[in-house]
C-alpha cells in the first residue's frame, strides 16, 4: 500500500507525472482533503482552492474539501477522505500550526494506519527528519524552536526546489546536523511505500550522505 507522495514543488505542469501517480493510488469515490495553511498570509485561501481544483479536477478528483482551521479535529473526521494533500508555503508556520492545534498527532495516526498523504514542498519537508532544510528560503515567523519533522523518509531530511547551486548549502547542513538529505528538483517527486522509495518525474533526485552526493534516477527504487 502506497503511503506518501512527496513533491519537490513547482507548477502543475512540473508535478503532473507525480499527480497522476497519486490519483491512480486513491479511492476516487471519496473526497480529497486539502490543507493549504502553509500559504497563510501569502496567497488567499480562495486562490488556493482554485489552484487545487485546477490541478486535480482534470485528473478525475472532483470532490475536494479544504480545511484552513485544524482546531478540534479528530481521527474520525479524516475517515471520509481518500487522502490528504498538504500544500506548500512557509514550512515553519505549517509545522508550528500542526503542533499548536494537535493535528500533528492526528496526522501521524492517519499515516500510521496506511492513510495516503501527498506533501508539496513545505508539506513534503515536514514529513522528513528535520525541517531546517527550508531555512534558506523560509523565515520562521513563529516561536518554533524544535524543528523535527515526522521522520517518515527513512531518517532523511527533504530538500525541495533543489538546484545544483544549493549543493554547498546542503553539504553544510549535512555536516552541521548529521542528517542525510534527499534533494528534489521542482519537476521531481518521490513515492514512499512499504517496499521502499521510488523517484517519479523528469529529473533525478539526489542523495547527500556524509560528504558524498548520489544520483537517484526516476523510477529507480531504493
Amino acid at each position: 500500500m502506497v503511503n506518501l507522495f512527496l513533491s519537490g514543488g513547482g507548477d502543475k505542469e512540473q508535478t503532473e507525472i507525480l499527480d497522476k501517480e497519486f490519483v491512480n493510488a486513491i479511492d476516487l469515490n471519496k473526497p480529497l482533503l486539502y490543507i493549504p495553511i502553509a500559504m497563510q498570509g501569502e496567497i488567499p485561501y480562495e486562490d488556493c482552492s482554485k489552484w487545487i481544483h485546477s490541478v486535480f479536477n482534470p485528473l478525475g478528483i472532483n470532490e475536494i474539501e479544504m480545511w484552513t482551521d485544524l482546531e478540534a479535529k479528530s481521527p474520525e473526521d479524516l475517515r471520509k477522505f481518500s487522502s490528504i494533500y498538504i500544500g506548500g508555503g512557509n514550512t515553519f508556520y505549517l509545522l508550528n500550526t500542526l503542533r499548536e492545534t494537535g493535528f500533528d498527532t492526528i496526522l501521524k495516526e492517519f499515516v500510521d494506519n496506511q492513510g495516503i498523504v501527498y506533501g508539496g514542498s513545505a508539506g513534503a519537508i515536514i514529513l522528513g527528519r528535520d525541517s531546517l532544510t527550508a531555512s534558506h528560503m523560509d523565515p520562521n515567523p513563529t516561536n518554533l524552536k524544535t524543528f523535527e519533522g515526522f521522520n517518515y523518509i527513512d531518517n532523511y531530511s527533504l530538500w525541495c526546489h533543489y538546484e545544483t547551486s544549493n549543493d554547498d548549502l546542503i553539504k553544510e547542513y549535512v555536516n552541521k546536523y548529521g542528517y542525510s538529505v534527499i534533494a528534489l528538483p521542482e519537476e521531481t517527486g518521490m513515492v514512499m511505500s512499504e517496499g521502499g522509495m521510488k523517484v517519479i518525474g523528469s529529473s533525478p533526485a539526489y542523495i547527500f550522505r556524509n560528504n558524498d552526493k548520489y544520483v537517484f534516477e526516476p523510477n529507480g527504487e531504493k
